[in-house]
């Protein structure tokens, strides 16, 4: 189970022990609910926007290797006169960036 699955099922449960609870109290379950729910969504807040920090920067990561690989493609078509495999890019890839394009 990936971090942000857990962190997401302990704030579910979190959160339903809270709404649980206030028929067992007597009259405070609602302050109790109001404060329980509020800490849970400002603790929740900080790990939705890096979770989403992380899912842009990776798209933009993909983005980037799909541009300079349709680039090399293209590049590599005109001098060679036909496309480069995979495993061509992926050499010229490593070569160039010092990386991998996965």
């Amino acid at each position: 189970m990936k971090k942000p699955q857990a962190l997401a099922a302990v704030l579910t449960v979190a959160l339903a022990a809270s709404l649980a609870a206030p028929a067992l109290a007597d009259g405070s379950g609602s302050t109790n609910t109001i404060i329980l729910v509020s800490a849970a969504a400002a603790a929740s807040v900080p790990l939705v926007v890096n979770y989403n920090h992380k899912v842009r920067e990776k798209r933009a990561e993909q983005q980037e290797v799909e541009r300079r690989q349709d680039a090399y493609r293209d590049w590599f078509y005109h001098k060679y006169g036909y496309y480069p495999t995979y495993d061509q890019f992926k050499q010229w890839y490593v070569q160039t960036y010092n990386t991998s394009p996965e």
